[in-house]
This record gives structure tokens, C-alpha cells and sequence, in this order.
């Protein structure tokens, strides 16, 4: 006899659910698991129609296992363009695979991830941070807008790109929006693509100012490596698409400010975190490196709706628990569900910042994936992760300073947006 659920299993495998997936947001997952007659636990793989194509939902250490490994998956086109245009730009290493791949990653991890840069951004986010909070003894600030300001100038300074404050911040704000806007139909996706051929046009002229001489921007810098760098046929990348790369260097940490608007939220929802903070803090005598604040920032990043799910294809027909997955069709990486996965983390749902105190190396958890997992120097993991806790860190480390009072109206947020972030952005102001 067939039951009910055989029956929803069959029609939701059929059934296109690229509309659902703009409807549901970051619902989606789970929705499409109850149309299983899945529970909400079970990490199986889901089997699903996307886009036309057949699709396979995976989640939990196994579902990275699978995702990132390079001989099984690759990533050209993977992500559908009305994505991937405004977002990462024409040609960009998300969708690269192989030779081309990993080269230009040595590349990103030189210039973004290594630790020697790591700390040369420290001061840089610690300076502009505190300039934040002053402005916030002097009127209402919003963490969203402020941290996309002030993230921007730190990390554009930081990559080389010269100007005053007033001449970056214009640009922080549109590669703040590129992010802000690529989801949302029709008017912030339109003006996110808008924004794109902007950024696109300004940054590919810092690399042609740079490789002319007529700006010098400091050895080791993501502008000064990204204009030298040469691609796997020996020549130097165009201007357009090293502007691109030299996007994706800084873009990402402005992004962060999306977290930084979710830790105001839970600084209001979890108060008792704050004197630990400030007290480190006072200790310390600085915003970054202080290990609560950290502990905090990676259980924010940990339990924030951002990226819901990656996509990849797979480059052969193989077998995988109990599934046929065939060439060419996608394999989808569920980031939100292996963030929460009963099966891997002790009371999932709980914020409990907690879990991360004494951690060394978040990355090396493996369903820890809020900017992807897997290896960071080979595979397709964001190679900005240690610069987003740093700035982040720093916001809590800011937000728990003594007088500091987050407005708790408005912070709730929509599920089915994406991307999302606390309605208000985090209304704040310092006594």
C-alpha cells in the first residue's frame, strides 16, 4: 500500500523547487524535508528537482565531505547567474575548478589569510571600530550602516586602495549593497547589478593605476598582488578581472556587518555574555583578540541566517548513501542545517557561546561552515574567514563597552529573505 509520504516524496522530486526556494528562503530546507515526510533532524540526503535538473540536498559532516571534494564536484556555472553575476562577478574563483582554481587561491591565500596580514588588519578595525563608538556618544548609530562603513574603510585600506575616508566609503557602501541587494527582487537585485558595473569599472582602474605606477600600493597588499598576478598561461590577468579578484579580497568583510546587526541581536537576547566581554575588554585594553568576544562572534556566525546553501555539480555517476547521483547534476550543500545538525553539535538551536571558548581552530570543526567548509588552502572555503571574526569580534567587544545601550525594537527578522539581517540593524547609542 502506498502511504502518503512515498507519494509527497515522488511529486516533490518532480516538482521544479527553484520557486520555492525564493519563497521560503532560508525556510527552504526544512520546508522541503517536511514535504519528504522527513523530521527535522534527519540529515538523508534529499533528493529534489532545481532549475530543471536533478539535485541532491546534503548536510553534516559526510554532506561536506562529499561537497568539497574537488574529484567528485566542480564548481563552473554551479551557481545560477542571477546569483553569482552581482555577487562574486564575471569570472570570479568561486566558479573556477583545477589548475585555475587552486592558483589563483594561492594567491587569495597569500594576500587575505595569511597571518602576517591578519595582524596588519587589526589595528586597522580596532582604529576604526573605536571611531564608531565616539560617533555613538554623539547621536544613535546603527550597527548594520555603521559596521558597512566602518568594515569597508578598514579592509580597503588594508588591500591598498589609497583615499581619504570620504572618498572609500562611497564605494564600501555599493559593495555593501551588492550583497545587501542580489536577493531582493526586483529593485535591490537591479540595483545590485548596477552597483557590480560600478565596482567593476572603479577597481579595474586601480589595477591599471597600479600597474602604470601612478599609485603604489604597499608590497603584499591584495591590490598590489592582484595586479602582478599572473594566471596558469603566464599572463597577467585582465584588468576587469583582477578588479574582480581584488573585489572578492574585500567585499566578503564587508559583508560581515550582516553578523554585526545578528550579535547586536543577541547581545539583547543574551545580556549576561556582556560583562565577561567588557571586562576582557578593560583587561586587555583592546577590541580584538579578546577569547570571549571571539567565543561570541563564531556562535553568532554559527546560528545567523547568511548563506543557506552552496551549490556544485558532480563530475561523474557514483553512488553516495544509498543515493544515484549522476554527471552533471547538483549536489547542494545545506550551510544552515550542518551549522544545526542534531547529530553534530550538542543542543543545536541553543546559543551558547560556550562551545567555542578554548577552541583553537574553528575551522578545523567540520560542520562549522558559516563561509564554507573544507580545506582553505585547496578547496573552495572563503580564505576571509579569520579577518571576519576579527572585525566581528571586535563589534561584540564594542557593543558590551560600558553605556553602550542596543535598542531591542525591531530586531526580529524575515526567514524568507534572503539575505536577511535584524529589521532595525541595531539601533545602538553610548551614554
Amino acid at each position: 500500500m502506498t502511504t502518503m509520504s512515498t507519494i509527497r516524496s515522488a511529486l516533490g522530486t518532480k516538482v521544479d523547487q527553484a520557486a520555492k526556494l525564493l519563497a521560503d528562503g532560508y525556510l527552504f530546507q526544512e520546508r522541503l524535508r517536511a514535504s519528504k515526510g522527513r523530521k527535522a533532524g534527519d540529515g538523508c540526503p534529499i533528493d529534489f528537482t532545481f532549475m530543471g535538473k536533478p539535485a541532491t540536498l546534503v548536510r553534516g559532516s559526510k554532506g561536506v565531505d562529499l561537497f568539497y571534494n574537488a574529484k567528485r564536484m566542480m564548481r563552473e556555472e554551479a551557481m545560477p547567474l542571477p546569483v553569482r553575476g552581482p555577487l562574486f562577478g564575471a569570472g570570479a574563483i568561486h566558479g573556477t575548478d583545477d589548475e585555475v582554481h587552486q592558483a589563483r587561491k594561492d594567491n587569495f591565500i597569500k594576500v587575505v589569510y595569511d597571518d602576517a596580514q591578519v595582524e596588519r588588519f587589526k589595528p586597522l578595525i580596532e582604529d576604526e571600530m573605536r571611531k564608531v563608538v565616539e560617533t555613538w556618544g554623539r547621536r544613535e548609530g546603527n550597527v548594520y550602516d555603521d559596521t558597512v562603513v566602518a568594515y569597508g574603510r578598514a579592509v580597503l585600506k588594508w588591500a591598498g586602495v589609497p583615499g581619504s575616508d570620504v572618498d572609500l566609503d562611497p564605494w564600501a557602501k555599493r559593495l555593501g549593497q551588492i550583497v545587501e541587494g542580489f536577493g531582493h527582487m526586483p529593485a535591490g537585485h537591479t540595483l545590485a547589478w548596477v552597483n557590480r558595473a560600478r565596482c567593476d569599472k572603479w577597481a579595474a582602474g586601480l589595477i591599471e593605476k597600479q600597474r602604470s605606477g601612478q599609485i603604489n600600493a604597499p608590497e603584499g597588499s591584495a591590490l598590489c598582488e592582484w595586479a602582478r598576478y599572473r594566471g596558469t598561461d603566464g599572463k597577467l590577468l585582465d584588468a576587469k578581472l583582477a578588479g574582480i579578484e581584488l573585489q572578492n579580497s574585500t567585499r566578503p568583510a564587508i559583508a560581515v556587518s550582516r553578523f554585526a546587526a545578528f550579535a547586536a541581536r543577541f547581545l539583547v537576547l543574551y545580556p549576561q555574555y556582556r560583562e565577561d566581554i567588557a571586562r576582557e575588554v578593560e583587561t586587555s585594553g583592546t577590541l580584538v583578540d579578546n577569547e570571549h568576544a571571539i567565543a561570541f562572534a563564531q556562535e553568532v556566525r554559527r546560528l545567523s541566517p547568511f548563506v543557506p546553501m552552496l551549490p556544485a555539480f558532480a563530475r561523474e555517476d557514483f553512488e553516495w548513501e544509498g543515493h544515484q547521483i549522476k554527471e552533471g547534476q547538483r549536489v547542494i550543500i545545506d550551510i544552515l542545517g550542518t551549522n544545526t545538525d542534531p547529530s553534530e553539535w550538542e543542543e543545536p538551536l541553543r546559543f551558547k557561546p560556550e562551545r567555542f571558548l578554548g577552541v583553537e581552530d574553528a575551522e578545523a570543526i567540520k560542520a562549522f561552515i558559516p563561509q564554507g567548509g573544507g580545506d582553505v588552502a585547496t578547496g573552495h572555503r572563503c580564505p576571509g574567514e579569520k579577518v571576519a571574526v576579527t572585525e566581528l569580534a571586535a563589534t561584540v567587544s564594542a557593543l558590551c563597552q560600558p553605556g553602550i545601550n542596543i535598542d531591542p525594537g525591531d530586531l526580529d527578522y524575515d526567514p524568507t529573505m534572503m539575505p536577511t539581517r535584524p529589521r532595525s540593524g541595531g539601533r545602538v547609542q553610548k551614554d
